[in-house]
């Protein structure tokens, strides 16, 4: 077993590794997706107009983030086609010239194919890209939401450059992540798993 001033060198030498303790810009791209829906009153049904996400960001006591928020679509992921994902990696690369990291909050029903899209753009930043969402709203007593975007802010700090999912508690590469439809989170996919994605213009 370590000893304690082992340990301590240990975690000094992690954080001097890492971004910790220096001031970085993290651009924030809000897609849309469940993570973002709220309830309507006037049509007692659940939309995706308010930039609740970034509510949420600013409301975290992050001393050491310079944010710059992109409120870039409000969609269902369901219906997202392949020029939502190229308008998606435009995005990224265009905010990657002012940025050192970059968070998609995104609907989770195309994830991980828009992560996929996004990791084979020729032009891509070198930097952590992390695409993370929920299952529940953040708006909604219990959701997964603020967990999901917190975790994903502190990966942004220590993950090297390349396209992460960052869920419940899991970083996962890309290409390599899916959606576990049966325990409703992401996953490592699995040998007999392909995702069909395409990247013709």
């Amino acid at each position: 077993m370590a000893a304690p001033s082992e340990k301590c060198e240990t975690a000094v030498s992690l954080y001097r590794s890492t971004r910790f303790g220096e001031m970085m810009t993290v651009g924030v791209i809000m897609t849309g997706g469940t993570i973002a829906m709220t309830y309507d009153p006037h049509t007692a049904a659940m939309k995706n107009s308010e930039p609740v996400v970034m509510d949420f960001v600013r409301s975290l006591r992050v001393d050491d983030l310079k944010l710059e928020f992109l409120d870039l679509m409000h969609r269902d992921s369901v219906t997202m086609k392949e020029q939502d994902h190229q308008i998606i990696a435009d995005a990224i690369v265009e905010m990657g010239e002012r940025v050192d990291a970059i968070l998609v909050t995104h609907g989770t029903e195309r994830l991980a194919r828009s992560a996929e899209y996004v990791s084979k753009t020729s032009n891509l930043p070198h930097m952590p890209i992390v695409f993370t969402g929920a299952m529940i709203p953040i708006t909604v007593k219990g959701s997964d939401a603020p967990q999901n975007v917190t975790e994903a802010l502190f990966a942004l700090r220590f993950l090297p450059h390349g396209v992460f999912v960052v869920f419940h508690n899991r970083v996962l590469p890309v290409p390599g992540a899916v959606k576990d439809r049966d325990r409703l989170t992401f996953a490592l996919m699995r040998r007999e798993e392909k995702l069909e994605v395409s990247h013709e213009r």
